[in-house]
């Protein structure tokens, strides 16, 4: 089997710097003939000694 090599387009690689920008992941994952670009987010909603959001859980 022969590779064929792919490059990204210019609105692909602006949209991957503006979720840079904004401080979250960017994802590209092989969508048909393409390429779909998502943006991860993750966000700490708990964490049991209170280290991850700065405040303490204890009273």
């Amino acid at each position: 089997m022969r590779e064929e090599k792919r490059t990204l387009d210019a609105g692909t690689i602006a949209a991957i710097e503006a979720i840079l920008k904004r401080g979250n992941n960017a994802e590209v994952r092989r969508k048909g003939g393409g390429c779909v670009v998502l943006e991860v987010q993750k966000k700490i909603l708990y964490a049991p000694d209170g280290s991850a959001s700065g405040k303490s859980n204890r009273s």
